[in-house]
């Protein structure tokens, strides 16, 4: 689309929509108005034809808006015809983009990661990784940040024989694992280096819906590339990520074997 100038009309309508949105008991016009920097008597008249559509509520027993079941409607349309999937590969294709580095999606299955999707890094020396494989998810970054919810018992049951080492780096006290985890909680962020595969270090962050990783994502780097500014750089282009999809995640009702 060209680049022109904003529709001052439009622009008041989603203005408006958006505040009222942030606003769970809904705002009066004056509030609306004041929120927004906008003149009352623009903004009446669009108030006054969004209610007639049924885009927004009026209760005149406290002269507040609130949303109005049209936008629920929407949105609904919206759902149906969005492709989760979809979304997280372009979200994936945008951070290699960027960091030039390989990035994987995963979700749990029993004790380890099952690669589900990746994107991998244009340079000629980078992590080797398959969609389907299995590796076990105490050894990985992506495994860490979808084990970060898993208390010490639920780890014990989960690996009753104990954690195997993949490479010599591998954390196989249960208990260092379990501290490791109460971290990722706080920072939301995972970290490996050398654990599964030598040479190799690993950024995952889980994609949580109602407080439980549901996949994770993740930028694996040769540790030669692995810099301060270029693991800054992954480790915001993969929170910002993660904001983005989480806030898709939210809104949507589906089992976990739609993102397979």
């Amino acid at each position: 689309m060209p680049d022109k100038a904003q529709h001052m009309p439009t622009l008041r309508v989603t203005k408006m929509l958006k505040t009222i949105s942030d606003s769970p008991h809904g705002l009066t016009l004056t509030e609306i108005t004041e929120l927004n920097n906008m003149p009352k008597s623009s903004l009446f008249p669009i108030a006054h034809t969004l209610v007639e559509e049924g885009f927004l509520n009026y209760d005149a027993a406290t002269a507040r808006f609130t949303l109005g079941l049209e936008l629920f409607e929407i949105g609904n349309k919206f759902l149906n015809q969005f492709d989760i999937m979809e979304y997280i590969k372009q979200q994936m294709d945008s951070i290699v983009s960027i960091c030039n580095e390989t990035c994987h999606f995963a979700v749990l299955s029993g004790g380890d990661v099952l690669y589900i999707h990746k994107v991998d890094s244009h340079e000629p020396i980078r992590m080797y990784s398959s969609v389907g494989k299995r590796l076990p998810a105490y050894g990985t970054g992506l495994g860490k940040a979808l084990l970060c919810t898993h208390s010490l018992p639920e780890l014990q049951k989960l690996y009753p024989d104990g954690l195997k080492p993949l490479t010599e780096n591998t954390i196989t006290d249960i208990r260092c694992l379990e501290e490791q985890l109460k971290t990722i909680r706080q920072n939301g962020v995972a970290f490996e280096k050398e654990e599964s595969n030598l040479h190799v270090q690993c950024i995952a962050v889980p994609l949580l819906k109602d407080g439980k990783p549901l996949a994770a994502l993740s930028v694996a780097i040769p540790v030669f590339r692995a810099t301060g500014e270029h693991l800054d750089l992954i480790e915001k282009l993969l929170v910002g990520t993660r904001k983005n999809i989480e806030q898709v995640l939210s809104t949507m009702d589906f089992p976990l074997e739609s993102l397979i």
